[in-house]
């Protein structure tokens, strides 16, 4: 795809770049990396060093917009287009934040191949529309991390590494008379393989309650929704922690149920619909 999008911009610069041709090409190839995912651009301008910018960049996923970027500027490696392995770096802007990376792409190989790798820094997560999808809650705070993503034909996995500041979830439902918790900062590890999300590590660390979380979900083929399987140590902080003594019978506070860590709920049922209980 690099040395196609090269060649034409050089053809294109050359009869005074005329942006609707081009944008027409690369929302096409863009299109055909995955057939879940719709792109669509509003203009693309040339840029240097030898690359192209796209500008309001929207992506759908089931007709639902998962993601708008204010512009992408893409740059070719240029020792990669003459082999089968295309390769090239981007940088975007997007969500008050940053999100910069590479993409390679093996078509010839006997399995066709795609990895992409991402680091982001001051996304505000209030505004991602593929996590605003995908949660029950009104989430807010700025995002931080890495992605590592492959895909083949057949399978796909992605790694995370993902730091939040400044959260703030907003419940559905109040927890112990509390319609939100607020979390200074939110550590976790991910990892995806097809279908199958583990969450290896992620801590919370909030101003009602402090906690650690581990398990899997088993998503749906959409990704918006899944079975849960997870286990958390919760902490709640004073304030907090008398009104979950009032809530729950106090035998669970004290046969086995807690450790100076906090107390240990399960986490089952479906993301919609979670249901917790005590172990």
């Amino acid at each position: 795809m690099g040395l196609y999008i090269v060649g034409i911009l050089a053809f294109f610069l050359y009869l005074g770049f005329p942006s609707d041709n081009i944008k027409t090409f690369v929302e096409n190839q863009l299109n055909g990396i995955n057939p879940q995912i719709e792109v669509t651009i509003e203009r693309i301008a040339p840029a240097l060093p030898p690359g192209i910018r796209l500008y309001n960049v929207d992506f759908y996923h089931q007709k639902q917009v998962w993601g708008r970027f204010e512009n992408i500027k893409i740059i070719p490696h240029l020792f990669s287009l003459f082999g089968s392995q295309k390769a090239f770096s981007f940088t975007a802007n997007a969500y008050a934040g940053e999100i910069k990376g590479k993409a390679q792409f093996e078509k010839k190989s006997p399995v066709a191949r795609m990895v992409v790798d991402t680091a982001f820094t001051g996304l505000q997560v209030r505004d991602v529309e593929a996590i605003q999808a995908v949660s029950e809650y009104g989430i807010s705070g700025f995002l931080d991390g890495t992605l590592a993503y492959q895909a083949t034909a057949r399978n796909q996995s992605l790694k995370g590494d993902l730091s939040l500041s400044d959260v703030r979830v907003d419940l559905t439902v109040p927890l112990f008379n509390q319609g939100y918790l607020e979390f200074n900062d939110v550590t976790a590890q991910l990892v995806l393989n097809n279908y199958n999300l583990t969450i290896e590590n992620c801590r919370l660390e909030g101003k009602q309650l402090d906690a650690s979380v581990s398990g899997s979900i088993m998503l749906n083929r959409d990704f918006n929704r899944g079975v849960l399987n997870l286990e958390a140590i919760v902490a709640p902080h004073h304030l907090l922690l008398a009104a979950v003594k009032k809530s729950l019978p106090f035998v669970f506070l004290k046969s086995g149920k807690t450790d100076d860590k906090g107390f240990k709920i399960k986490i089952k049922g479906s993301t919609d619909a979670p249901k917790f209980s005590l172990k």
